[in-house]
């Protein structure tokens, strides 16, 4: 989620249902799963809110008051540290002696995107030897910045939380992983990452209603719709690298916190839940209990 683009939101905000079942008789993003009398919590998140998205629906502390400690998508106070912040600042530029952008989409659409650059009174000088996730991501954090999406995320909100209530806290990935992800944005495909990012920027205005709307009801059939019914269907690569694969890796992690007695409370994008390959549903073909919490 200053508007989102289909693109940036799943992939950024790094960087996310055919059931209908689930999503008909949730009321909100929170689920409960279950083995045998061992129980955790799964929540789906947004990365950035507007003021007036608080206060969150009562079962994300429900399901936070319960839990013995939380996971997140990565380390977010590592993420946070002056240290990693220049690493990815890093990783969305070209090195030294690459080709840059200008050299690897066409001249009319960098012409474009110099253009919509500019729209945002960014400097010219300013885009040289950024990657196509360096760009995009600047464009729509100002673009979020219009509409007023300058809130605190769910994640950070929670994190802090449990700091302050010495609660553990982990990570299902590391910090590189996520900058390896973030550096290969668009990588190969420069011409049509670009294009469609563009194009969605534009035609954004409603997105974030959207968005939030199916997240506050765990709609998992419209969350899977609005963030990754497109890129599913237009970049099957990305989708398979920023959503399939990290599911795939975060399963076996979510299994092993079912095998033991403490109650952990999981937070991760909203577009890792929906969908076939969505963790709700690969829990429930694993023979987990899952079910909506209200």
């Amino acid at each position: 989620m200053r508007k989102f683009t289909r693109r940036v939101f799943r992939s950024v905000l790094l960087m996310a249902l055919s059931v209908v079942t689930l999503s008909a008789t949730a009321a909100t993003s929170v689920w409960k799963v279950s083995s045998g009398d061992n129980v955790l919590y799964v929540g789906g998140t947004i990365h950035v809110l507007r003021q007036s998205d608080y206060p969150l629906p009562v079962e994300f502390d429900r399901a936070y008051l319960r839990a013995d400690r939380l996971f997140f998508e990565t380390d977010l106070e590592q993420l946070h540290t002056p240290e990693v912040v220049q690493r990815m600042q890093q990783a969305v530029r070209y090195p030294d002696g690459i080709s840059g952008l200008d050299k690897r989409v066409s001249a009319a659409l960098y012409q474009r995107i110099e253009k919509v650059w500019a729209q945002y009174g960014l400097p010219p000088e300013a885009m040289v030897g950024l990657r196509p996730s360096g760009i995009v991501i600047t464009l729509t954090m100002l673009n979020l910045q219009q509409i007023g999406v300058d809130a605190q995320g769910i994640d950070d909100f929670y994190h802090r939380r449990a700091i302050a209530d010495a609660k553990p806290v982990g990570g299902l990935e590391s910090v590189d992983q996520q900058i390896r992800l973030l550096a290969g944005m668009g990588a190969g495909d420069e011409e049509k990452f670009m294009s469609m990012s563009l194009d969605e920027l534009q035609q954004s205005g409603g997105l974030v209603d959207g968005m939030v709307e199916a997240w506050r009801r765990g709609n998992l059939t419209d969350l899977d719709r609005l963030v990754l019914e497109d890129m599913r269907r237009d970049s099957p690569a990305e989708f398979r690298k920023l959503i399939v694969d990290r599911n795939r890796k975060w399963l076996p992690q979510i299994e092993a916190m079912l095998a033991d007695r403490q109650v952990e409370f999981v937070l991760v994008g909203s577009g890792h839940l929906a969908g076939d390959e969505g963790l709700i549903e690969q829990l429930q073909q694993r023979g987990y209990r899952v079910e909506p919490v209200q």
